[in-house]
């Protein structure tokens, strides 16, 4: 499986190095698919299973659902690893910049 340029970009990196990072990324996505798979499968197993509803606790506040927490802890994630690449970076190019002088 290929990515396009819209979603990797083009780095300075030799080619080799960009033919593993997409067969790691692919690898990847096909155990993911495998999961998702299985997962759809315990599903159907067990929807025929009655399940109790739980009760209210008046104060409390509802719970987000797992979708919304999944998507909330995945934008911190995000944001962290973005600050962390842009810190690396302003390093690198700090640390790099007294080799060239």
């Amino acid at each position: 499986m290929s990515t396009n340029a819209k979603t990797t970009p083009k780095s300075e990196m030799p080619d080799l190095a960009q033919k593993v990072r997409e067969q790691v990324i692919s690898t990847v996505q096909q155990g993911q698919q495998l999961s998702i798979d299985a997962a759809q499968t315990w599903v159907k197993a067990v929807s025929v299973l009655p399940t109790p509803d739980l009760p209210t606790v008046p104060g409390i506040p509802a719970v987000p659902s797992v979708e919304a927490a999944t998507k909330y802890t995945f934008d911190l994630a995000a944001d962290l690893l973005n600050a962390q690449r842009e810190y690396a970076l302003q390093l690198t190019h700090v640390l790099g910049s007294d080799k060239s002088a």
